[in-house]
């Protein structure tokens, strides 16, 4: 069955395509016929063919620059940029701001990570790594009473 209809539809397009043939033809014909016809009118009027095309120049120019438009729209077709839908950020959650602990200058050594080094923090510069996250661990009160030794 689907075959029978497969050549059915491939004789529907052949009917088709020698329809839109003969009318290619025909107009073809027209437009040989209307050409002779203007150039023979043009030359028992004694006016050139480039006169006719100066005095409907405008007319001309419209028809020929659809014409080019027609031409580059199968070589590249024109995207039509479209907008990004924005993205929803329901359902995340913000992260948490940390609370930065603010170590004082100072000695400090009982660190668990690193027991036995005395870190010395000076007024300005960074604080040392191991110090900063057990200060955040345990709090900074707890932190300077457990670790702080001047």
């Amino acid at each position: 069955m689907s075959r029978k209809k497969q050549i059915d539809a491939l004789r529907a397009q052949i009917a088709k395509l020698e329809k839109q043939q003969q009318k290619e033809e025909q107009e073809r014909v027209a437009l040989e016929k209307t050409r002779d016809s203007i150039l023979k009118i043009l030359k028992d009027a004694d006016v050139t063919f480039e006169a006719f095309v100066r005095f409907n120049y405008k007319t001309i120019r419209r028809i020929i620059t659809k014409l080019d438009r027609e031409q580059i729209k199968p070589e590249r077709p024109v995207k039509v940029a479209s907008k990004k839908k924005a993205v929803k950020k329901t359902g995340r959650k913000s992260a948490k701001p940390k609370t930065t602990v603010k170590i004082p200058a100072g000695k400090y050594t009982n660190i668990p990570s690193e027991p036995e080094t005395l870190f010395e923090v000076k007024e300005k510069g960074p604080r040392p790594k191991a110090l900063k996250n057990y200060a955040e661990e345990i709090g900074l009160e707890q932190f300077l009473e457990q670790c702080r030794v001047e």
